[in-house]
């Protein structure tokens, strides 16, 4: 199991708050406005140390108070941990893992893998290649723990290149240092996410065998530069080459900043082929195969957010992404206006019903549908 339990604060429209999840699916119901996505939030913020809501922080913390806090207990690898989150109108951020401080929310982010769909992750294929890189990155960082310390190492030579652009007219000694360190940081980057890629894209072919529909879409891979490079070595040469126009422009045109993933049926892009119902049944495929091979790497157990499954889903797309739900090796939280939106597709063992409104939350815990 993963979250076990959650107690919230003064957060959003909620004074104080708190459930005990089940190990599979929790279904939080309830109109609109009661506060049901504001849980998804705060167990998204515990893992991010930001909204999927807002950018203003003020906004979380309720109207007549000072700060809000967030605490969790969850299971990860048979071992149990304390999570405590404090953020204030100042912005001031305190953070506690087993009751001690810690300073870096990727210690949070390591343990708690949270990957969220709501109405507006249709990012994943309208927007840039950036909503693409952090999707497919959140799955390397739980996968494959050579990432980050890579990933950080190659942002600060970015950075640093892209000052010393802005500076230098002349390629020295000093430009050819920093390239040396950009090319080995970048294919490491590279090699780390292709992996990856290729265990998402069995993932997401074993979920998706029965579906006619997606099983042509394919994954693919673009590193952030031409496919005529294929060494370490090539990709430095090109940096040289290329290093007269990334002055005048200022920044550094290749590298795995630049990297995407194609997403295609039958070699055209998903969004010109797939309707809107199609597109969101393929998110949720996606989002769950990335679960399952996080989850299979053997020490974590991810959660999934969905924030209002029923939107744009006719009654066929819905039973078919519950099918996919019902292969998932992780622990899910799902929102709904009523619900038996949701209940007559997960078993009452396998589940847990709770009701919101107005901030306050009750289990659902009797057999005909009434609240406790």
């Amino acid at each position: 199991m993963a979250l076990l339990s959650l107690q919230l604060s003064q957060f959003r429209n909620m004074t104080a708050l708190s459930l005990t999840a089940h190990a599979e699916f929790n279904v939080i119901y309830g109109e609109n406005g009661s506060g049901k996505t504001s849980l998804l939030e705060a167990i998204y913020y515990l893992a991010h140390g930001r909204s999927f809501r807002s950018r203003a922080h003020q906004r979380l913390i309720k109207d007549d108070a000072d700060h809000f806090t967030l605490h969790a207990k969850i299971s990860n690898n048979q071992q149990q941990y304390s999570l405590g989150l404090q953020r204030n109108r100042s912005a001031e951020l305190l953070l506690r893992l087993n009751g001690a401080n810690v300073q870096r929310l990727a210690e949070f982010a390591s343990l708690l893998p949270v990957q969220l769909v709501t109405p507006d992750s249709f990012r994943l294929f309208f927007g840039g290649p950036k909503e693409r890189r952090q999707f497919f990155d959140m799955g390397v960082f739980h996968v494959e723990p050579t990432f980050f310390p890579v990933w950080l190492q190659f942002s600060r030579v970015l950075k640093q290149r892209n000052a010393l652009l802005k500076q230098r007219r002349r390629y020295d000694d000093e430009f050819a240092y920093w390239d040396q360190q950009f090319a080995n940081q970048a294919w490491q980057l590279q090699s780390l996410r292709q992996q990856y890629i290729n265990q998402l894209n069995d993932a997401y072919t074993l979920l998706i065998a029965a579906n006619p529909m997606l099983q042509d879409v394919t994954l693919q891979l673009q590193s952030g530069w031409p496919e005529r490079i294929t060494s370490e070595q090539a990709l430095l040469d090109l940096l040289k080459q290329n290093f007269e126009q990334d002055c005048r422009q200022g920044f550094s045109q290749y590298g795995p900043q630049k990297a995407d993933l194609k997403l295609k049926k039958a070699h055209l892009a998903v969004e010109e082929v797939l309707s809107r119902g199609q597109l969101k049944v393929l998110l949720f495929a996606l989002k769950i195969a990335q679960n399952n091979v996080i989850s299979n790497s053997g020490s974590k157990q991810p959660l999934l957010l969905i924030d209002d499954l029923a939107s744009e889903l006719d009654s066929s797309s819905t039973q078919l992404v519950f099918d996919y739900l019902t292969q998932i090796n992780s622990q899910v939280f799902i929102t709904a206006i009523n619900a038996d939106q949701v209940s007559p597709f997960i078993a009452a063992s396998s589940s847990k019903m709770f009701h919101v409104e107005q901030g306050q939350i009750t289990a659902r815990t009797d057999d005909d549908g009434r609240t406790t």
